[in-house]
């Protein structure tokens, strides 16, 4: 009777187990997966997956960053970026996120924004998934640290390609730090650095004698096979002409790799403003373009 016992509570727990599917991979904090809700399962797998995401509201933007919102969308930037992709032969899948650490409403676009939790369980999904698909990360200013800090939390991930348009940490910290310090209070830090500090944190040795701290947004991880990076005009440069597009704001770091080396790494200044480098037909883009086209896929 023992035994007749053990094999039916045995035969109860194999059906309960069978019932309740496979166990879920997601960390407690991640959301839900959006890549196979939006693509469908039927559908083929894409050649390349491009990660989009855009930066700070603005300057003043006095509800950064939960007014940040996706504007990579709708001035075309991702879509000019996949095309080039699609230029090489290859199917694109296009993803875009704003930049903020959750996913959140935007009073300027009035819609749902994805943050940088839903990039990081979507860039795993895919890894996991479609490991034949290429991944591309594309960011504009703030969104640059999100798409390095990608490859800083997690040192085995690798991207094809990484794609900075003048990539900006100035203000980056302090407004997403209290988003980083409700986070870690309710889950703990479960990368291996703490993102909430991105601005001038990476110590490389550029010569014996000297170590400089690089931001996040400027070190082409590991992770990153190519790195194009874009830096937009510099404010009274010389070859800008009076009556052009000059900023204020640009990122004037050239992007290098934790060995203090820059190999597989480009840096490009474009003749466009800040937010100038962002829209198809500028120097900008057309240099990246034309980069994606010749080195093709690694």
């Amino acid at each position: 009777m023992k035994k007749l016992a053990g094999l039916a509570l045995m035969l109860v727990i194999f059906v309960l187990s069978a019932c309740s599917g496979p166990v879920s991979t997601r960390p407690a904090y991640a959301p839900e997966p959006r890549v196979a809700e939006q693509t469908g399962l039927a559908q083929s797998v894409p050649d390349v997956v491009l990660f989009a995401v855009s930066g700070r509201c603005g300057v003043p933007c006095d509800g950064a960053p939960d007014d940040n919102y996706d504007y990579l969308t709708e001035r075309g930037t991702a879509e000019a970026v996949a095309q080039a992709f699609r230029s090489l032969g290859r199917s694109v899948l296009v993803l875009t996120y704003s930049s903020h650490l959750y996913n959140h409403s935007s009073s300027i676009s009035g819609g749902y924004e994805y943050g940088f939790l839903q990039l990081e369980v979507d860039f795993g999904w895919v890894r996991r998934n479609w490991p034949g698909s290429r991944r591309v990360l594309l960011g504009h200013s703030h969104g640059t640290n999100w798409t390095h800090n990608l490859l800083r939390a997690h040192p085995g991930w690798t991207a094809d390609y990484l794609i900075d348009l003048d990539g900006i940490c100035a203000l980056w910290e302090g407004d997403n730090r209290p988003y980083f310090d409700d986070f870690y209070t309710r889950y703990g830090n479960p990368w291996p650095v703490n993102l909430s500090r991105s601005c001038d944190v990476e110590p490389i040795e550029k010569y014996w004698w000297w170590t400089s701290y690089y931001s996040a947004k400027d070190v082409a991880y590991p992770g990153a096979t190519y790195n194009l990076e874009v830096q937009s005009a510099r404010f009274l440069a010389a070859s800008v002409q009076p009556e052009g597009n000059t900023s204020l704001v640009f990122d004037y770091t050239d992007n290098l790799r934790l060995d203090a080396g820059r190999t597989n790494v480009w840096t490009y200044v474009a003749d466009e403003d800040h937010n100038g480098v962002t829209y198809p037909g500028s120097s900008a883009l057309d240099w990246v373009r034309s980069r994606i086209a010749a080195l093709g896929l690694p």
